[in-house]
């Protein structure tokens, strides 16, 4: 099963790209740069994976569930 969840907006940079779900990486004046990493862990515990796909209008998070 596949959740995927889309946002129209701009294009997530390949430097910003990379480091997504590092801990303690943000790119907020008051993030704790936590979020996507617990949601990679998460994902982990459930045998899930998690992908993005971002381009100049939208990015989508892909969140696969096995069987």
């Amino acid at each position: 099963m596949v959740l995927a969840v889309r946002n129209h907006g701009p294009e997530i940079p390949p430097e910003v790209l990379e480091k997504i779900g590092t801990p303690f990486f943000t790119t907020k004046d008051n993030g704790t740069g936590l979020g996507m990493a617990v949601c990679y862990s998460i994902a982990s515990r459930h045998n899930a994976s998690i992908r993005l796909e971002t381009g100049p209008a939208e990015t989508t998070v892909f969140v696969c569930f096995k069987r």
